[in-house]
Order: structure tokens, then C-alpha cells, then sequence
């Protein structure tokens, strides 16, 4: 301890004026975790209702219009940014079609 008492009240406020900004910047590195998370989890589960949009589109009595599937995925794809959190979407729509139309789960491998 220094003999100045003033001196020792600041020290001390200015440590936890510091400790404070120090858990803030964890706080909002964890905030943006959780909305970058979110807005993939948003563009995963639009990119499924439009896939399963597209399939029911291309339903006929006796099966599915590979053509006309086809044609609505490209459609889609098409606008679909190729950036940010929405570009999930693409693989998605590729990996759902392709389940799709082949019959069984892809064998694209995860990146």
C-alpha cells in the first residue's frame, strides 16, 4: 500500500473499471456467437421449407416430375445470395435434392 489512501481508491476503481470492460467484451463476443448461430439455423430451416416446397410443387399422382423438381431447385438457387449466413442455403437445397432425387442420403463429405 502507498501512504497516499486517494491514490490506493483509485487504483482500485480503475482494476475494476477494467474487469468490467473486460467481461463486457466476453459478453458481446458471446452475443455475436449466438446471433451469427441463429441467422444459420434461420437460413438452414428457410432453405428446408423451400426444398420441401419444390417437392411438393413437382408431385404428380405417380411420382415425382424429376424435370420440373430440378427446374424449381435451379430457380431457387439462383436467388440465393453466395454470401453471409443465407449462402447455407445452397448446400442444403444440394444436399436435400440430392437426397431427393437418388433415394438415399448423399455421399457428398462435410467440409
Amino acid at each position: 500500500m502507498t501512504k497516499n489512501p486517494v491514490h490506493d481508491i483509485d487504483t482500485k476503481y480503475i482494476r475494476q473499471i477494467q474487469q468490467q470492460n473486460i467481461q463486457l467484451a466476453v459478453l458481446r463476443a458471446e452475443l455475436d456467437t449466438a446471433v451469427q448461430a441463429r441467422a444459420a439455423a434461420e437460413a438452414r430451416a428457410e432453405a428446408t421449407n423451400k426444398l420441401f416446397d419444390a417437392l411438393l410443387t413437382s408431385l404428380r399422382p405417380y411420382g415425382l416430375r424429376r424435370r420440373r423438381f430440378l427446374f424449381a431447385i435451379r430457380r431457387i438457387a439462383a436467388a440465393v445470395p453466395d454470401h453471409g449466413p443465407a449462402a447455407l442455403q445452397h448446400a442444403v437445397l444440394f444436399d436435400g435434392s440430392n437426397r431427393i432425387l437418388k433415394g438415399g442420403p448423399a455421399e457428398r463429405p462435410r467440409v
